[in-house]
């Protein structure tokens, strides 16, 4: 899916500019509790800018057939909404659980429990560590701020800000490994 380009642009500038905001809130208030009902808005309204793009709502889209097909293939409901006992659809001749691809061609597929088990706890474990860096990351940066700012630095959060906004309105600007072909 190609995007327009001054779409693309405005949704750079707004994604910049929220992070610029996010992270320029220490500079506006001493309050942690203020600090973070202000974060949390502006989380909220990078949120928001997201879901409002045109490629995010047919993403969602996606992720939802994709879902709604796992679950009919993982016995929960067949294809028609009906609901399936032995794992796979009434029509079917293999048993096992079964993977459409975009064809609507059906293959085979095996997963063991073990193979679920492991995945998921993969999946746990990748989110632990990502949030733990993330926490880490965001605990240097404001210590950063708040040293630099005990050292006379004016808007010291501020100007990491715009830096972080800057990286990553660029960041937005980089296209799609699809869009790229």
């Amino acid at each position: 899916m190609t995007t327009n380009p001054r779409s693309r642009a405005l949704n750079a500038a707004l994604t910049g500019l929220t992070t610029a905001a996010y992270y320029a809130v220490p500079d506006v208030t001493p309050s942690r509790a203020a600090r973070g009902w202000l974060k949390a808005a502006c989380l909220v309204a990078g949120a928001a800018l997201t879901a409002a793009e045109p490629e995010s709502r047919e993403g969602l889209r996606k992720l939802r057939s994709t879902w709604r097909e796992g679950v009919a293939k993982d016995g929960a409901l067949g294809t028609d909404g009906a609901a399936v006992t032995d794992g796979a659809a009434a029509t079917d001749d293999a048993p096992g659980a079964q993977a459409v691809d975009g064809s609507g061609a059906v293959a085979q597929m095996d997963v063991s429990p073990s193979r679920k088990t492991a995945l998921a706890v993969a999946g746990v474990v990748v989110l632990a560590a990502s949030t733990a860096l993330t926490i880490a990351g965001e605990k240097w940066l404001f210590r950063r701020g708040e040293a630099r700012a005990a050292a006379g630095v004016r808007f010291a959060h501020t100007r990491t800000g715009l830096v972080l906004g800057a990286l990553s309105a660029a960041l937005s600007l980089v296209p799609d490994s699809s869009e790229r072909a």
